[in-house]
Parts: structure tokens; C-alpha cells; sequence
């Protein structure tokens, strides 16, 4: 049954489980936020570090059977709890274009078997972006460029990180290339990479972590590590707004970033 609240993990939404789920809340929690601090001579301290550390979101729901029907609301709460496992993409019907990347903290437990009119909880939560994004993302794409300065809008309200992709395009290797979105830079010597090779900069997020991946996709489609290659910022950090995005590379190619913004 189509509720007014509906969640889906992957693309695959939660009341279409079983006509007999009815959800109640999709509800954010408060973020989880490690504020370090050193003291002063005097009275007060010093904010030296503020990390996000986590944060969850709660479905609450109910399954519409008879008192009695014990078993078979057994039944449909295993299922629940099978599409909840895996975690993954999470989404919902009132946050448009927008998704969390999560994994399943608590599943929903069974309770007095009696209880007919009981409400189940299921706790996702969020590690690695600890975050609502955008789910589709703005890219911004220049074509056969070896110097290209441009800007693009960031949407958001909290700082996130690029993507990028770059295709050697030049006819020769290119060894150099460095990024730069005015707040971090990334530079790349001794890259190697050969003509129609493309370097890839994205991130692999399971909920329970977010991993940059800095590879070298080859022209039959196998990747290899470019991460020895690296220096500067550990990522392609870019706060809201309208930023300049500026590459330098040993030749030319087709530069691709994409930002998905991140709302607090």
C-alpha cells in the first residue's frame, strides 16, 4: 500500500515489501559532533578540531494484521529486516533529489508478539557522509583543455568534496596534472597516463565509511592506483557557492567534476 511517508533503500521502497507495512515517521536525529578543545591560562578554551561524526535516521511503521495473526507478523517483520541489511542508498518522497548513504544500526525487534498495535523502529545511520547530499549531483564538463580556469555553483550548506575525471585526449602521456577549487589542490608527477587513459577522482561510501579513490582507468576498462602519484590535499574540498575551478595538465583532455552537495 502507497503511504503519505514512503523510504526506499537502493530504489527499492520499503511498502512495497508488503501491503501491510504502514510507515509512520522517517525521522532525522541530531547529529553526532566531537568538539576538541585546549584550555586557557584563564577561564575558557580554544575549539582546536569540529568533526561530524555521525548521524541517523530513524522508520518507524506498523504492520496492519489482526491480533492474532502472530506468525504472520513474524513473517513480514523478517522481511523488513532483510531489505533493511544491506543498507546502502537511502531515500524518500519528501526529500526531493536528495540521498543518505547508510547502513542498518538497529534492526526492528518483535517485541510482545501480542501486540497488535505495535509500532517497530528500524536506526539507520550515516558514517561515512554524515550527511543528506544531492543525489543525482551538478557536473561541469571542458573539453580538449590543458589550462582551463571556470566556476561552478556548489549547493549545499556545509562543506562536501569534488569528483573528477580527466581524459587524455592530447595524442601523448601526460605526467602532470593539478586541480586546484581555491581551497584545496591536488597535483599529480610521474602519472603515466597514456592517450585515452582517464584519471579518475571519486569517492566509495558504504555508510559506514567514505573512501577517495584516486585510479587510472585503462582503455580496456581495468584500473590502477594513481594514489602514489599524489600530492597536496588529501581531497578536492569545496565549501557552498560559486567556486573557481582551475586544472593545469602536460596535455590536453576532457575534464569532468562533479559536486554533490551536502545540506547540514
Amino acid at each position: 500500500m502507497q503511504l503519505k511517508h514512503r523510504v526506499a533503500l537502493n530504489g527499492a521502497q520499503l511498502d512495497a515489501v508488503d501491503d501491510r507495512i504502514i510507515i509512520r515517521r522517517v525521522e532525522t536525529g541530531d547529529p553526532k559532533i566531537n568538539v576538541s578543545t585546549v584550555g586557557l591560562p584563564a577561564d575558557g578554551s580554544r575549539v582546536t578540531a569540529m568533526t561530524r561524526e555521525s548521524i541517523d535516521v530513524t522508520v518507524k511503521f506498523c504492520i496492519r494484521l489482526k491480533k492474532k495473526c502472530m506468525a504472520d507478523r513474524e513473517a513480514v517483520l523478517e522481511k523488513v529486516n532483510a531489505w533493511a541489511a544491506m543498507g546502502g542508498k537511502l531515500t524518500t518522497n519528501f526529500k526531493t533529489d536528495r540521498k543518505i548513504m547508510v547502513f542498518l544500526a538497529q534492526p526492528a525487534t518483535a517485541g510482545d508478539p501480542w501486540d497488535w498495535t505495535k509500532e517497530y523502529t528500524l536506526v539507520f545511520r550515516a558514517c561515512g557522509v554524515p550527511y543528506w547530499q544531492e543525489d543525482a549531483g551538478t557536473s561541469t564538463s571542458k573539453t580538449a583543455v590543458s589550462s582551463s580556469s571556470f566556476s561552478m555553483t556548489v549547493k549545499g550548506s556545509a562543506r562536501s568534496v569534488l569528483d573528477a575525471s580527466f581524459k587524455n585526449t592530447s595524442g601523448s602521456t601526460v605526467n602532470t596534472l593539478t586541480l586546484n577549487t581555491g581551497e584545496a589542490e591536488m597535483s599529480f608527477t610521474g602519472l603515466g597516463l597514456a592517450n585515452n587513459e582517464t584519471l579518475e577522482i571519486d569517492h566509495e561510501d558504504n555508510g559506514k565509511r567514505c573512501v577517495p579513490r584516486i585510479r587510472i582507468k585503462g582503455t580496456g576498462g581495468a584500473y590502477r592506483s594513481a594514489l602514489d602519484k599524489r600530492s597536496g590535499s588529501n581531497d578536492l574540498y569545496v565549501t557552498p557557492g560559486s567556486r573557481t575551478i582551475t586544472l593545469t595538465a602536460g596535455g590536453a583532455g576532457n575534464l569532468t567534476v562533479t559536486s554533490c552537495g551536502r545540506f547540514a
